[in-house]
């Protein structure tokens, strides 16, 4: 396993692990219709932009055989409320529960740090399955929100790390 910052060309694997990840992750939890029309173009193309422009910091996790199969990206907390944030962490499911996630999240704490930042959080679909990861890792509900995805209202929550 390799742990490094995504480059260019690595915008398709990254695409291809969100979609593959979101369409198992979050079936019951996001309308059905919509993870059955997720694509890898508009993932593609958001992050070849961020990575050409560095607008966060993005690190992939590639396997023995060189297969990006994970990823992790964040950079300051859009809100500003925090100093910063992880905006999206995911692993193939045929890779998940493997210490895969925990690897990525102290790699990019890591990076945090060396910024000195302090206090993070993470939003994450209310009713995600997964939330006993980010709980093992320290952080505890301290937020509320909704994300509107097509006219529906999804509850999220805010795991938040006060001192990284």
């Amino acid at each position: 396993m390799k742990i490094r910052r995504a480059e260019n060309g690595d915008e398709n694997n990254i695409a291809n692990v969100i979609i593959k990840t979101w369409k198992v992750a979050y079936q019951g939890i996001l309308p059905d219709d919509f993870l059955e029309s997720l694509d890898t173009k508009r993932h593609e193309k958001l992050f070849k932009e961020h990575i050409k422009e560095q607008k966060e910091t993005i690190i992939v996790l590639e396997n023995n055989k060189g297969e990006i199969i994970a990823m992790i990206s964040g950079g300051e907390d859009r809100s500003k409320e925090f100093d910063c944030e992880i905006v999206a962490i995911y692993v193939l499911p045929e890779y998940q529960k493997q210490g895969y996630g925990k690897l990525l999240f102290k790699y990019i704490v890591g990076e945090y740090k060396k910024n000195n930042y302090k206090s993070m959080i993470i939003w994450t679909f209310a009713k995600n399955k997964d939330q006993k990861f980010y709980e093992k890792l320290g952080g505890t509900i301290q937020k509320t929100g909704k994300h509107n995805l097509g006219g529906t209202e999804i509850p999220l929550v805010g795991y938040v790390w006060d001192d990284i």
